[in-house]
């Protein structure tokens, strides 16, 4: 029988049929395109919500890194050098002398560094009768008042004059800093072995750094062997044992160092050989002193990973010299930062402030400016550009001349050996030379970088 034969219930059966069939497969493929549709957004909203979390996990990992990231800012000043001329600054016929004019105009930079460290390198007394601005040297413990008020929270105080003047004066400035400022952090300077053997270190913003001070040696000898940890000099086993119990109670080490000969504006082979160890240890900054004129200052890093600011002299932070190059120093400023409680602190900012020291005896002015608020003016009324009657201390000079000292290129040392200076100090006959140092040569006090221009 053909199909069109066929009886009309059975083929409304076999449409039926095909119907039903097509309907199965029409609403199977519906639920399959539902279910691909479902799954796709379902897929998509979980991943968005997936990458929601994990911005939100980011966030606040980065809000908890951020609460645990300390910073803190310091700043360094050169030598507090006080010779007669500065000292008549602050003499009056009562009984207090009075320094504090001498740092007004930086004393809101000062203030406003987490920590700052200046260079006292002559003893201090509260005796008026031996006070002295010339070999050898006492300064009054007013001049200490007056860096405090200025903003300073550490006093350097390891120089080749801290013993001019014997055990009892040293012991005379550590009293007046106990008893009058016992916050205020004396470096350099003890009156007993076991504090000679005790690190300075200072919490700032949650940041230990210690402070280790030393000086290359005296210029009179005046403490007897039994009593020559008073001073900090440098000597090799006693910079390696203070830097290893340093380590143990800190986060990172500054050394401020006492070296170099004066009037030259390049680090000699002496400071190069120390730079190079203090590295080699870890030391985290340097800042130098004693030269009385500015040297460069840069970053040195070494194969071991080590990385050390330094800056090798800030010059003179006051001083009445006649010498306008003594008249021009440098505030060290630098950023220290940790994150977290065991990544190594990181340098994340320095820079080097010229400030020149401004005098007019005639008029009893002294004061220690920022460079850049110095004027034509000033330097005409500077006692020593009266004198001289030249213009080496007016704004753009200067400026010239920070510049050019600052940026000079510093050869480092290849030896493998630490000169040691020893008791003398400047006359470099070393009398305790180990078989570990090497005895001085005084070519290596070479004096200004040939590319330094003294017509400035």
């Amino acid at each position: 029988m053909k199909k069109k034969d066929l009886p009309l219930n059975l083929t409304e059966k076999n449409r039926t049929k095909v119907s039903f069939i097509a309907s199965v497969v029409t609403l199977a493929l519906l639920c399959l395109l539902i279910h691909t549709i479902d799954t796709t957004f379902f897929t998509a909203e979980k991943a968005a919500k997936a990458e929601e979390a994990l911005k939100l996990q980011q966030e606040q990992k980065e809000k908890e890194l951020a609460a645990s990231t300390k910073t803190a800012t310091f700043l360094a000043a050169g030598d507090n050098f006080f010779d007669e001329n500065l000292l008549n600054a602050g003499k009056s016929d009562s009984a207090t002398w009075d320094y504090q004019e001498i740092y007004r105009p930086v004393s809101d930079k000062i203030s406003a560094a987490d920590l700052a460290i200046v260079a006292q390198p002559t003893v201090l007394t509260t005796e008026h009768d031996i006070v002295s601005g010339t070999d050898s040297y006492a300064t009054p413990t007013e001049v200490g008042d007056a860096l405090v008020q200025a903003g300073f929270d550490v006093i350097a105080s390891a120089g080749d004059h801290s013993d001019d003047y014997g055990a009892s004066y040293l012991n005379q400035a550590l009293d007046f800093w106990s008893t009058t400022y016992p916050d205020i952090t004396i470096t350099g300077l003890h009156k007993t072995q076991e504090d000679a053997d005790t690190i300075r270190v200072r919490d700032v913003n949650g940041i230990k750094i210690a402070i280790l001070n030393y000086t290359f040696g005296s210029n009179y000898n005046a403490l007897p062997d039994e009593e020559r940890y008073m001073v900090d000099y440098f000597q090799k086993e006693k910079v390696s044992s203070d830097i290893t119990k340093a380590k143990e109670i800190s986060d990172c080490i500054l050394v401020y160092a006492q070296w170099g000969e004066e009037d030259s504006s390049v680090p000699n082979e002496y400071t190069k050989q120390w730079a190079n160890f203090l590295l080699s240890q870890g030391v985290k900054v340097v800042i130098g002193a004693h030269p009385h004129v500015l040297q460069p200052y840069e970053i040195l890093k070494d194969e071991k990973g080590n990385e050390m600011l330094i800056y090798y002299s800030l010059g003179n932070f006051a001083s009445a010299s006649s010498n306008s190059q003594e008249l021009l120093g440098g505030l060290a400023e630098f950023t220290l930062e940790k994150e977290g409680d065991t990544v190594p602190i990181s340098i994340t900012a320095h820079t080097l402030t010229p400030v020149v020291m401004h005098y007019n005896s005639g008029e009893d002015v002294y004061q220690t400016m920022l460079l850049s608020d110095y004027t034509d003016e000033l330097a005409a009324a500077h006692s020593v550009q009266q004198e001289t009657g030249d213009d080496a201390l007016l704004p753009s000079n200067l400026q010239t001349l920070f510049t050019q000292l600052t940026n000079q290129t510093v050869e480092p040392s290849t030896a493998e050996d630490l000169l040691d200076l020893g008791k003398e100090g400047n006359n470099g006959q070393s009398s305790n030379t180990t078989d570990d140092t090497a005895s001085y040569d005084s070519s290596y006090d070479s004096g200004y970088d040939s590319d330094y221009d003294s017509s400035y």
